[in-house]
């Protein structure tokens, strides 16, 4: 008879477990992706991929205390018969690792982010911005939930409630928690918003724009994680059925990790999205990158030959626009970093290509009488 009112009671094991491992799963699959085109293109990785391994493989270790929470009454009205104390102990415990672990890891992450942004060089404003950010995630996102989750001595009595002989200074954590759902809504809309208007000013092809733009658009699914968890924030606030009424915060919180290192695995692999507008939109290909026609400037002909009349004007080649600044098109920008930024937008072998120059000089020889111009092809670079 106890067997059949035990399976009248709800569950909501695999609703958790599912969320757990789809998403484990995705994150997983472009986490390694990103990790084996860096290695492909550059041979090592940079301080923001080393700041992401850190940050995914706390996350799989989450994922495995998840299905321990689970087994010992995750997704489980508290009453119910199936829960043992010695299953609340466990759980107890667990439920204190995972917290610990889960807050780590979406410090890290954050610091992964803003490490790659610090790469693409933007402008000094933005750059100022992104080290602020850090500033705040370390304060908030790491060293006070850190310190709260290891504010009672002794140790045991940070996730055994039934101790009274101890001495806590951190009491409260739920007015962090909020405090940490904000920081984490903030600087998602400071990463998405931010770069998104700064290459609007840039000189950079459509179809390499839009590619970035999706990327840190994608960002705003974590976003809305964040928000999601901090609405569930409020339902545990003195529940009397934690095991039950936790279920939805578990899922946000791992989401808002996994869903984070999923995002923050793509701007790297913005050439994918590059290769299928070219496949797919064709038309943003050769739009919206301003340059110097490659025959002369208007009203000239040929290597800059004027139409108007029988001169011959050269245009000076050889010294980098990066350096001089000079001869910069119209509407490009003339900031210091941009042309930096967009140096380190670009794949590795593109900016090879870039800095070493055009790997073939054309010689022209220009005679007087019939005014035929004679091309010396030969191999090298200036």
């Amino acid at each position: 008879m106890s067997d059949a009112v035990q399976q009248d009671w709800p569950n909501q094991r695999y609703k958790i477990l599912v969320s757990t491992t789809s998403l484990t799963a995705l994150c997983t699959i472009f986490f390694f992706w990103r990790c084996v085109y860096g290695l492909k293109q550059r041979g090592s990785f940079l301080a923001s991929d080393y700041l992401l391994i850190v940050s995914w493989a706390l996350s799989i270790v989450n994922t495995v205390i998840r299905f321990i929470l689970v087994d010992n009454g995750l997704g489980r009205h508290f009453k119910d018969p199936s829960i043992t104390r010695d299953m609340i102990m466990t759980y107890s415990y667990w439920l204190w690792i995972n917290q610990t672990i889960n807050i780590v890891a979406v410090a890290v992450l954050k610091w992964s982010i803003c490490a790659y942004l610090l790469v693409l060089d933007f402008s000094t404003v933005y750059r100022a911005i992104v080290w602020f950010s850090i500033l705040v995630i370390t304060g908030i996102n790491f060293l006070a939930p850190v310190f709260t989750l290891f504010g009672c001595a002794p140790l045991e009595a940070n996730w055994n409630r039934g101790i009274t002989e101890k001495k806590c200074w951190a009491v409260g954590n739920l007015p962090l928690s909020y405090s940490q759902g904000v920081v984490n809504i903030l600087t998602d809309v400071v990463y998405v918003v931010a770069p998104i208007v700064y290459l609007s000013k840039v000189q950079l092809p459509k179809r390499t724009q839009w590619g970035l733009r999706v990327v840190f658009l994608l960002s705003l699914i974590a976003m809305l994680c964040s928000i999601f968890k901090t609405v569930e924030l409020k339902n545990i606030n003195g529940t009397m059925d934690p095991t039950w009424t936790s279920a939805d915060l578990s899922i946000w919180s791992g989401a808002e990790l996994q869903v984070g290192i999923f995002i923050a695995s793509l701007p790297p692999l913005h050439k994918v999205f590059d290769d299928l507008f070219r496949k797919y939109m064709p038309g943003l290909s050769n739009s919206g990158h301003k340059s110097t026609p490659l025959y002369g400037t208007p009203g000239q002909g040929y290597a800059g030959r004027s139409t108007q009349g029988d001169g011959i004007r050269m245009s000076t080649m050889g010294k980098s626009e990066r350096g001089t600044r000079k001869n910069y098109t119209p509407g490009e920008s003339v900031l210091d970093s941009d042309s930096e930024s967009e140096k380190a937008i670009l794949d590795d072998e593109e900016r090879r290509i870039d800095e070493s120059g055009i790997m073939k000089t054309t010689g022209i020889v220009i005679t007087e009488g019939p005014r035929n111009i004679r091309h010396d092809n030969s191999p090298g670079s200036f």
